[in-house]
């Protein structure tokens, strides 16, 4: 490749080997409350605008994986568990193709769903239109369904959460260990707050993949994800959106992220969550994606405690010394938590949900494009390209970037959008993070 152009005008560091934008990812959200029937058609669209930025197989069909996560409205479970249970956890699941193999994993999952007191109550197969894959996804593809979880009487939504993740991690544990016989299993997720539709299909056609995306779903928000894989092999597993996050970039830190959980296992064992969690199996996949394992550090931490907001805002701090006014709560937070947790440094685009926020983060680098828009009405977009969500331009009030270390927060329910420095303020207002006076 020729030397850049050093007299290039758009910046003396500029240098166009660098560019790797890859991924396509953001969301659609509804603060005002009169418009969760344009949501998920919205960022259906956005991601097909942002198909270019994934990859595909050599039959030119099979992608990298692209996705949506949304959370369990009251359209949602009527659709999946026919308004016939108060608030189920709801687990996505990938299971074997083969008749013995898929009644095994079935078995499975009920088994150590059942112990944990947990009762797998209701089984959906989950339409799906084989049609909209590549071959090559095709001859992998797995059989998708869904398990809905009964909540015991009396449990919190946190509480819940956390025994359905901890639930999950035992039941994947354990479909590893039983070897080529439940190989293809995996699950997606496992919530009572979120669900998420995913696998090796391009953006466009993943409503015809799972015709459920076609159906008139009022929802609070939608993520959104095309991959372009950059360090593991396409697998349905790998696609995004995650549990919690989905992200554009890579986290160039990673190798030592992993190992510093790996080398802190026995940190938490006095906690009761944490040690379930210990006891479930490894903390991280053993051969999971950059990606994966940034996700499931945030759901160690937020099983243990922390929310999903600030629990980002600790993995993926922001350059403070850099700051002509930094927040005082997140150089606190910095300060108390640097001894605990190495950053996982991008370059990185973060959306992320919890099924009540919605929200998007760039890292200190500020190396990945993330652009907003908020129409008249408050529908909110985020998405790795200005325009990806096709709004008219009469109804557009506002639209931005998000800079190095910003973060954008929606709440649909409390009809709440704030940026950079009133995100920071509200999600850390409650925690124990200020400096005490000297002595």
């Amino acid at each position: 490749m020729d030397a850049p152009d050093r007299r290039d005008p758009r910046a003396p560091l500029y240098d166009p080997r660098f560019e790797h934008d890859a991924c396509g990812v953001g969301f659609v959200a509804d603060a005002g409350g009169r418009s969760g029937l344009r949501v998920l058609p919205l960022a259906l669209a956005g991601l097909g605008a942002l198909a270019h930025r994934g990859a595909f197989g050599a039959d030119g069909e099979s992608s990298d994986g692209a996705g949506v996560a949304l959370p369990l409205s009251r359209a949602v479970l009527d659709l999946i568990a026919d308004g016939r249970w108060d608030r189920p956890g709801v687990v996505m699941a990938f299971l074997p193709r083969g008749r013995r193999g898929r009644t095994a994993a079935r078995e499975l999952i009920e088994r150590v769903y059942a112990d944990a007191g947990l009762p797998v109550v209701h089984w959906r197969m989950v339409p799906f239109e084989s049609d909209a894959l590549g071959a090559s996804a095709a001859a992998s593809r797995p059989f998708v369904a869904q398990a809905v979880v009964a909540r015991p009487a009396g449990v919190s939504d946190r509480t819940f959460e956390r025994r359905l993740v901890i639930a999950r991690r035992r039941a994947e544990s354990a479909a590893r260990s039983a070897g080529r016989a439940l190989a293809e299993s995996s699950i997606p997720s496992a919530s009572c707050m979120t669900v998420v539709y995913k696998g090796l299909v391009a953006g466009p056609r993943l409503a015809d993949l799972y015709p459920d995306l076609r159906e008139e779903l009022d929802v609070g928000y939608a993520v959104f994800h095309q991959r372009y894989a950059t360090n593991t092999t396409p697998e349905w597993r790998l696609a995004q959106p995650f549990r919690s996050i989905a992200h554009n970039g890579e986290i160039n830190t990673v190798r030592g992220n992993r190992e510093q959980i790996r080398g802190r296992t026995s940190d938490g064992a006095g906690a009761t969550f944490a040690a379930e969690l210990l006891d479930a199996g490894p903390l991280l996949s053993p051969d999971g994606s950059d990606s994966l394992s940034l996700d499931e550090a945030l759901e160690l931490l937020t099983t243990t405690g922390w929310d999903l907001a600030p629990a980002l805002l600790a993995a993926i701090p922001e350059a403070v010394g850099l700051r002509r006014a930094p927040h005082p709560h997140v150089a606190t937070l910095r300060r108390r938590t640097a001894g605990m947790l190495a950053p996982w440094d991008g370059p990185a685009a973060i959306v992320f949900s919890d099924g009540r926020r919605v929200g998007a983060l760039v890292d200190r680098n500020g190396l990945r494009p993330a652009a907003f828009a908020i129409t008249v009405d408050r529908v909110v977009a985020v998405a790795s390209e200005a325009g990806a969500v096709p709004f008219d331009p009469s109804e557009t009030l506002r639209r931005g970037r998000l800079g190095p270390g910003e973060m954008l927060l929606v709440e649909p329910a409390r009809r709440r959008v704030l940026e950079d420095t009133d995100a920071k303020s509200h999600v850390l207002r409650h925690l124990p993070i200020h400096d005490q006076p000297r002595r």
